[in-house]
Formats: structure tokens, C-alpha cells, sequence
């Protein structure tokens, strides 16, 4: 039988940061889920808080400024519980954690970068990769966007229209080319596909040269997130130096090459110290005995594995994640501990009659119900389990999609969850 301090489960952004940080504590942690998480979902960006209202048209320059009036509209979101002071220190824990390896993350609370999406859309993020960040709409000039018509649901035109069309200070290009060998050809090709294919210099060579053809004089240059892979800040400083302009990247639709950069780090500083990780393992159950969390079990070939630990942290995300489940009777439960979620128990309500929908969906607010130290609580607010903490969107009233705070929620929570255990 396993002993640790403290168990993870679940390998998204708030399990991830939450294993890391602990085991930087000096905690005996494992990390064990199912599978790697949403990261390869994601833009790699942290959304702090985008709009405010949530159905107003102007994105939020300030999160910081703006995080009181969303709190007096949301009296059930996570940030409630996080505390607005203890918001700003979670991030700059994030950053510390992410850029003391090979990733560069910039940003602040009081500033939201204002990004192009891969629709032409303007995305609001307060923290992102510095290639990311480069394409900051806010800086103006003309830009070129480049993409590849190899690759699968990119497409620069409608990009640059989109950003042509809003009363923005840029004015900007599109180029389709034709991606060097090995790519060549292909059809449907993914985002990673080709950020391995930039990790080589003879592709990232013929890239340059077919940019060179398609135009001049532009002072930005954009491509879809795939510069790099393994190599990326290399990539990056190949091409800017070659090209003689600022280059950056647009997310794309999944996977995301940003996310799968963001989970590597992660991985690799888990295990830089000493942390261990499981990943394709399910944990089947745990037992809640006396207000505490005693055992989990994961699955095995043989029989069943009891896991122990004296803390426990719950990052199996909402229902899109699996750490909530339902059934056709409308019953809505937590995966493993049998936590109760707070739900509608009219099927007929939990979705809005349009997909999307200013109001966003109600399925979305399901979740655990925590107290200010993330343990999980009963109708009544006493704690279920005074040794488990609930971070991300598992917990109650995230809505992760409206407001743009999912992943400003992922961070935070999972540092306060750390805080409580460390003391």
C-alpha cells in the first residue's frame, strides 16, 4: 500500500499546477488520472476575466479593475471563495511556476492582452505566451497573417477580413502557402503535425522563403500556434531573425500546440520534483469516513490499487471533464467520492434554448459546493471532508465559457488548495 502527503487527481491545468506547487513544498505527491486533461483543448493562454457583464460586446481591458462588479453579479462563482487579494498571488505563483523553464508567459492582472483569435474574433487574456502576446491587437500597424493550406481549419482570409471589419488599429494580410516537405501534400493535417516539422531548420527555411514571396513591409507577422513543438523559443527566434519582423502565433482549433508546450512544463516539473505521476490509471472510488478522506482505489490489471495520503485534491473538472456524471433520469452526481453536486434536476432546464446563448447554459453552474478552504460541504456548509479540496471547474457556479474565467479560476483555486495544505 502507497503513502503519500498528498494525491491528485485529475492532470488538467488546476491538478497540474496544484501537483506542482506542492511537490516545489517538499510534499511526497502523486498525480494520478485518467487521461492528460483539457490542456490540448485550450489556448495556453489564462483567462482572468474577459467580459464584463458576461454578454456585453467590449472586452475587459483591466480584469483587476472590473473583479469587484463581476463578484456583485456572481455571488456563487469560485473566485468568491479565492478572494480577490489572493487572486493576483495566484497567478504570480503560475508564472513563477511555467517560466522557470523553457516557457515565457507575460502578462499582469490589471492588463488583459487583447489577441486575435483563429476566427478574426478579439480574444481577452491576462496571461499568455510571449508568441501569443506578440499578436496584441492593441499594438496596431499591418500585419500579415499567414497560414498553410495543409492544415485543417485555419484560414487566413477570414482572419484578417474579421480584424478589417472591426474598428481596430491594425490593418491586416493574408497568405495561404503551400508547406514545405514532409508536409507537402497532406491533407487534414493537425497543429502538432506541423509544429514538429517547424522543430527542423530546412522546413522553417522554406517557410521564410515562400513568406518572403507572398509580401513585405509588414511589421507583424502572424502564423497559426505551431511554431515548435520541442524547439519552440529556437522556432521563434529563427524566424523573427530571418524574416526581419515581429512574428507570433493564433490559437487554433484542437489540439493545441500552446496547451500541449504548457503540459509538458508541467509534467516535467512535477517530476523535477520528485513528484510522481500516473497517468491512463482510473481511480475508481475513495472512502469518506468521519469527515475525512481515508483511501482512493485505482484500477489495475490484476485488482484494484488502495492509494493513501493524508490530503487529497479533486481537479476532475465538470461534467465535459468527467468528474461529474448524469444519467437519463437526471440524476447528477461526483465521480469518485459520491460528492453531492449542485444541480437542476429538470433535465428540461439544464440546457437554453439556443446553443449560443447570451445567458450561457445552465448545465454549465453545476458543481461542487465548497466553503473559503475549497473543502466540499453539505446543504448546511459543513465540511464533507476537511482533507479533500476541490479546485477548477469542478466546483460549483465556474462557468468556465462566459466571462472567460476558467482558467483564472483553474490557477487560483488550485494555489489556495496548496496554501491550506502547507499552511
Amino acid at each position: 500500500m502507497s503513502r503519500y502527503d498528498t494525491v491528485i487527481i485529475g492532470a488538467g491545468l488546476a491538478g497540474l499546477t496544484s501537483a506542482c506547487q506542492l511537490a516545489q513544498a517538499n510534499q511526497k505527491v502523486l498525480l494520478v488520472s485518467t487521461g492528460i486533461g483539457a490542456l490540448l483543448l485550450a489556448s495556453g493562454c489564462i483567462d482572468v476575466l474577459g467580459f464584463q457583464p458576461a454578454d456585453s460586446q467590449v472586452p475587459v481591458e483591466n480584469p483587476f479593475r472590473k473583479l469587484d462588479d463581476f463578484l456583485a453579479e456572481r455571488s456563487d462563482h469560485p473566485y468568491q471563495f479565492v478572494r480577490k487579494e489572493n487572486i493576483q498571488t495566484g497567478l504570480e505563483s503560475f508564472l513563477s511556476l511555467v517560466n522557470q523553464d523553457s516557457l515565457d508567459y507575460q502578462g499582469k492582472t490589471d492588463h488583459n492582452w487583447l489577441l486575435p483569435s483563429t476566427i478574426g474574433a478579439i480574444h481577452p487574456t491576462c496571461l499568455a505566451p510571449a508568441s501569443l502576446a506578440n499578436g496584441d491587437l492593441t499594438q496596431g500597424g499591418k500585419i500579415l497573417i499567414v497560414g498553410f493550406k495543409e492544415l485543417r481549419d485555419f484560414y487566413p482570409t477570414l482572419i484578417s477580413d474579421n480584424l478589417n471589419s472591426q474598428d481596430l488599429s491594425v490593418e491586416a494580410a493574408a497568405a495561404t502557402l503551400d508547406a514545405p516537405a514532409p508536409i507537402t501534400g497532406k491533407m487534414n493535417v493537425t497543429p502538432i503535425e506541423l509544429a514538429r516539422a517547424f522543430d527542423t531548420v530546412d522546413f522553417r527555411g522554406r517557410v521564410v522563403d515562400a513568406v518572403k514571396k507572398a509580401g513585405r513591409g509588414y511589421s507583424r507577422i502572424g502564423f497559426p500556434a505551431v511554431l515548435g513543438l520541442k524547439q519552440h523559443a529556437q522556432v521563434m527566434a529563427d524566424l523573427q531573425k530571418q524574416l526581419g519582423a515581429t512574428v507570433f502565433e493564433i490559437s487554433t482549433l484542437p489540439p493545441s500546440v500552446p496547451g500541449r508546450r504548457l503540459y509538458e512544463v508541467l509534467k516535467r516539473t512535477l517530476v523535477q520534483a520528485n513528484g510522481r505521476l500516473i497517468i491512463g490509471s482510473n481511480v475508481i472510488d475513495g472512502a469518506l469516513e468521519d469527515g475525512r478522506i481515508t483511501q482512493i482505489r485505482t484500477e489495475t490489471v490484476s485488482r484494484p490499487k488502495t492509494i493513501k495520503a493524508d490530503n487529497y485534491v479533486l481537479a476532475t473538472g465538470g461534467i465535459f471533464g468527467g468528474g461529474i456524471q448524469t444519467d437519463a433520469d437526471g440524476q447528477v452526481w461526483e465521480s469518485i467520492f459520491r460528492l453531492p453536486v449542485v444541480a437542476e434536476i429538470n433535465r428540461h432546464k439544464w440546457f437554453a434554448k439556443n446553443f449560443v446563448s447570451p445567458q450561457g447554459q445552465p448545465v454549465d453552474h453545476f458543481g461542487i459546493k465548497v466553503n473559503e478552504q475549497l473543502n466540499p460541504v453539505d446543504d448546511s456548509n459543513t465540511p464533507l471532508a476537511t482533507n479533500l479540496y476541490i479546485v477548477g471547474a469542478s466546483i460549483a457556479g465556474a462557468e468556465w465559457t462566459r466571462s472567460r474565467t476558467g482558467d483564472g479560476v483553474a490557477v487560483t483555486t488550485a494555489t489556495k488548495a496548496v496554501k491550506q495544505i502547507t499552511g
